[in-house]
C-alpha cells in the first residue's frame, strides 16, 4: 500500500465525541470550554515570546505507578517500560491526600478538567475520597482504568456523580487477558462495567459517562471487529480505538540532540516507546478500520488519531511522518503530575522535572523559568514539535 502525504491539518474534535455529552449539559459546557482554551487561548499564548501561558485547562495526574497488569506495549511496565530501564530515574512514593486537596483548592478558580491515570488509579489508596472531594468542589474528573476498582466502588462512583470513566477493553476474553498480561482481567473489567451501568439505570443517574478504550496491537489486530462488538454489548457511551504510541531509535536520537542543545538534559523515556512493529499487518488493520467505519454498532466510535484507512500504513511504517499534524499546544493548556508529585511537561516523557507539588504551588510551577524555557524550545522546533512527538496522543488527540 503506497504511503500518502496529506496536507497540513489541525486537529478537530470529531462529532461522535459530543454525542453522549448532550445528556450532560454541565459536562458538555466544560468540554467545550476546554476546546476553546486549547484551540483559541492556548494557540494565542503559543505565540508569546516570554513562554508564559494563561490557558491552563487540563491537569493530568499520573497518580500511581502501581499496576496489577503487565501490558507488553505499556511505556511504564511493558517490555521496555521506563520503570524497568537500567539507569533511568526512579519515581518513588506517592502524594498524600491532604496535599492533593490543597492543590485542588489552589487551582479551583481556573476550573480545570482533571484527568487521572496510572499505573492503575484505583491502586492509589485515597482515589475515592480524592475524586469525591474534587466533585464536591465542582470540578470535572476523567479516570482511565483497567476496571479493577469499579465493582467494589460502583455505588460511590454513581452516587457522587463522577463524570467520566474510560475502561480498557483490548479484545474478547482470551485476547484481552493476553494483551493485559493477566488471567481474569477481562472478567474483572466486565463485572465492574456492568455493575456501574446497571446502577445508573436503577438509580436513574446519567453519570458517569463511560467509554471503552481499545489499543490496537499485534495481539488483537485480527479481532478488532469482534472486540468492538464486545464493547458495544456493554452499552458504553463511546467506543474509543487508539492506534498506539511509539517512536524509533533514529527519532529518539534526534530528540536527544535537540533537548541536550536547547535545555541541557538527556531524555530517557523515549526508549520505552521504541517497539518492533514488524508483526503488525497494516493491510489487515486498514481493512478492519474501513469495515468498522461502516458498521452500525449502536454506539459512537472514535479513532485516535482520526486517520483515513489509507494512512494506516504510513502511521505504523513511517513514524517520522507527522501526517500533517504540527505545533503541539499541550504545554500551553495542560500540566502533568507524576506519582511522587513531580510536575513535568509530558506524563509519558517525564524527562524534565519542573518542580514538585509537595514543595510549591502548582500554578507557580506552571509558569516558572523551567516551564517557560521548555515552551520556548518547542516554539523554535521545526513545525513546533519534537521528533518523538510524531505519534503522541497529546498532539494527535483531542
Amino acid at each position: 500500500m503506497a504511503a500518502i502525504q496529506p496536507l497540513k491539518r489541525a486537529n478537530r474534535v470529531p462529532t461522535q465525541f459530543w454525542v453522549p455529552l448532550w445528556k450532560h449539559p454541565g459536562l458538555f459546557y466544560r468540554m467545550a470550554r476546554g476546546v476553546y482554551r486549547k484551540y483559541v487561548l492556548a494557540s494565542r499564548d503559543h505565540d508569546r515570546p516570554d513562554g508564559r501561558s494563561e490557558s491552563l485547562w487540563l491537569v493530568s495526574m499520573r497518580i500511581t505507578h502501581r499496576c496489577n497488569h503487565r501490558c507488553a506495549i505499556c511505556g511504564q511496565w511493558g517490555e521496555k517500560g521506563y520503570n524497568k530501564l537500567e539507569g533511568a530515574p526512579k519515581v518513588m512514593g506517592e502524594v498524600p491526600l491532604e496535599i492533593y486537596k490543597s492543590m485542588v483548592d489552589e487551582i479551583l478558580p481556573r476550573k480545570p478538567h482533571i484527568y487521572i491515570t496510572g499505573g492503575e488509579p484505583f491502586l492509589y489508596k485515597d482515589l475515592v475520597p480524592l475524586v469525591n472531594y474534587m466533585k464536591l468542589k465542582g470540578l470535572s474528573v476523567q479516570i482511565v482504568t483497567n476496571g479493577v476498582g469499579l465493582e467494589k466502588n460502583a455505588e460511590e462512583i454513581v452516587l457522587n456523580g463522577w463524570d467520566m470513566l474510560c475502561v480498557s477493553l483490548d479484545g474478547p476474553r482470551e485476547v484481552h487477558d493476553r494483551c493485559r498480561g493477566l488471567n481474569g482481567a477481562y472478567d474483572t473489567a466486565q463485572k465492574g462495567f456492568r455493575r456501574i451501568r446497571d446502577l445508573k439505570k436503577r438509580l436513574r443517574k446519567r453519570k458517569p459517562t463511560i467509554y471503552t478504550l481499545t489499543t490496537i496491537s499485534q495481539t488483537n489486530q485480527a479481532v478488532l471487529i469482534d472486540t468492538l462488538k464486545e464493547a458495544a454489548s456493554l452499552e458504553p457511551d463511546i467506543i474509543v480505538v487508539y492506534y498506539s504510541w511509539f517512536t524509533s531509535e533514529v527519532l529518539g536520537m534526534k530528540h536527544t540532540e535537540i533537548l541536550k542543545r536547547e535545555l541541557g538534559i538527556e531524555p530517557f523515556a523515549w526508549k520505552s516507546y521504541v517497539r518492533d512493529l514488524s508483526g503488525l499487518d497494516t493491510r489487515l488493520i486498514s481493512e478492519e478500520v474501513a469495515r468498522i467505519k461502516k458498521l452500525d454498532l449502536g454506539r459512537p466510535v472514535v479513532f485516535v488519531p482520526q486517520l483515513d484507512p489509507m494512512e494506516v500504513e504510513t502511521y505504523y511504517r513511517r513514524p517520522e511522518d507527522f501526517l500533517g499534524w504540527s505545533r503541539c499546544l499541550a504545554p500551553w493548556f495542560q500540566v502533568d503530575i507524576m506519582p511522587n508529585g513531580d510536575v513535568v511537561n509530558c506524563r509519558d516523557f517525564p524527562d524534565i522535572i519542573m518542580g514538585n507539588v509537595k514543595d510549591r504551588p502548582l500554578l507557580d510551577i506552571y509558569n516558572d523559568e523551567k516551564f517557560r524555557a521548555f515552551r520556548k524550545a518547542l516554539q523554535k522546533a521545526p513545525d513546533g514539535v519534537f521528533p518523538t512527538c510524531s505519534r503522541c496522543c497529546g498532539l494527535m488527540g483531542y
